[in-house]
């Protein structure tokens, strides 16, 4: 479960790159209390001018307090709503804070796209949080990794059976038109491993 990344944890070895993939469990909305709480939790870790030196000119003496204007209140139980604008521009913000720290490694990082999903209203959600993520990331320097045509048929359409790796036909997803197959899992690791492959030959010998 998802809805998305503040949380990201990373490893206290040094990785040679980062691959990171989610997207199936977070198309649902987002509370709007769980949202003030995470924007409680980055003021308090970062609190505003905190022990910064005064400007040169700047008085000790007490400034004039003005009143900020009234807003209106917001309902604890109230949701943004999975698609809606401001779910877009809050789970957008989510991704690059998820990019920036899992660039904080100081390696290549790897976002890998979703497949087609069962069911037409899944597959457009798919779809719709691809384009997020590649926006997203190459915008912020990762490798957008495009898994989509290893799991449709001829037509574009969500398909259960495709090649594996010797091109054999194999079952590649799992009954729930969501996970994979062993032979599933393979073929999308396939995908990543040739970006990966691609990107550090191109980067030259490596010291």
């Amino acid at each position: 479960r998802s809805t998305l990344f503040p949380y990201t944890t990373l490893f206290r070895s040094k990785p040679n790159y980062v691959v990171m993939i989610c997207g199936v469990s977070d198309r649902q909305n987002i509370r709007e209390k769980d949202l003030a709480k995470e924007n409680d939790d980055k003021a308090a870790k970062n609190p505003a001018n905190e022990g910064q030196p005064k400007k040169e000119g700047e008085s000790d003496a007490p400034q004039a307090i003005i009143a900020p204007e009234p807003q209106p209140a917001k309902k604890s139980n109230g949701i943004i709503e999975f698609r809606s604008d401001q779910w877009e521009k809050v789970y957008s913000r989510r991704i690059d804070e998820t990019v920036a720290a899992l660039k904080s490694k100081g390696v290549p990082v790897f976002w890998v796209g979703l497949p087609s999903i069962r069911g037409t209203r899944s597959t457009a959600d798919a779809v719709y949080l691809n384009d997020l993520y590649r926006a997203r990331a190459e915008k912020a320097g990762a490798v957008y990794v495009d898994v989509w045509d290893g799991f449709v048929d001829e037509a574009g359409k969500f398909t259960s059976y495709g090649p594996d790796y010797e091109g054999q036909m194999r079952r590649l997803r799992a009954g729930d038109g969501v996970y994979f197959t062993k032979y599933g899992s393979r073929r999308l690791a396939r995908y990543v491993d040739r970006e990966i492959g691609r990107y550090m030959n191109n980067r030259g010998p490596i010291a």
